[in-house]
């Protein structure tokens, strides 16, 4: 499986150095698949259930957000579900501080199993939903990630209070995502429209806003 990790990491679509092909990286992402597998059997974490479809899937897609976050940053996944991107972004950027945000305990048990046994540091999981979320980590992130579940100018409210001066929220839609007026009314302007294929060929868009302070 080990050679396989290797060859997603290696593969062009990605645009990683070969500093994050490392030994270390691969073997974490090898436990993090045997985790997935293992919880899947008693919890739906992903459709998903074997390790090849779960890296080529979901391990691949995390990996693209590396495009439009920078290492050492603090960044907050809202709606983390199987740690997905906020894990895979932390295995190669060691350096960053995450949030984990989860509304399922289930699944915020697994998280806090795979972060305690890939002894992953400066990784905190949050068992509420992203509105339910204390004051204490308001404006306080340099990205919030979200896979956009639902219409972009929502995914914004939901994340607007969590982003930090100059911070950016990124979402993942589909390219026919209809974009027009979203910056003004939500309060946010697109910065970036980062166009990325999936490891099938399947073609969607990272799109970074930045919060407009005034």
């Amino acid at each position: 499986m080990q050679s396989t990790i290797l060859n997603i990491l290696q593969d062009s679509r990605l645009c990683l150095g070969t500093g994050f092909c490392s030994e270390q990286v691969v073997s974490r992402i090898d436990q993090y698949l045997q985790l997935l597998v293992k919880w899947n059997r008693k919890i739906n974490l992903t459709a998903q259930k074997d390790s090849q479809q779960i890296l080529s899937r979901h391990v691949f897609d995390s990996l693209q957000y590396l495009r439009v976050i920078e290492p050492g940053t603090r960044v907050m996944d809202i709606g983390s579900g199987a740690g997905f991107p906020g894990l895979p972004l932390k295995i190669i950027y060691p350096d960053l501080d995450l949030v984990l945000v989860e509304s399922l305990r289930k699944r915020c048990s697994f998280l806090e199993t795979a972060v305690r046994d890939m002894s992953l540091k400066n990784v905190e999981v949050i068992n509420l939903r992203a509105e339910q979320v204390g004051d204490e980590y308001a404006g306080q992130f340099d990205a919030v990630v979200l896979r956009a579940v639902t219409c972009v100018e929502a995914c914004l409210h939901l994340a607007s209070r969590f982003v930090g001066p100059l911070g950016v929220v990124i979402l993942k839609k589909s390219p026919e995502e209809e974009l027009k007026a979203v910056y003004t009314e939500s309060g946010f302007e697109l910065q970036k429209d980062v166009p990325i294929t999936s490891f099938h060929g399947l073609a969607s868009n990272l799109l970074v806003f930045q919060k407009c302070f005034t």
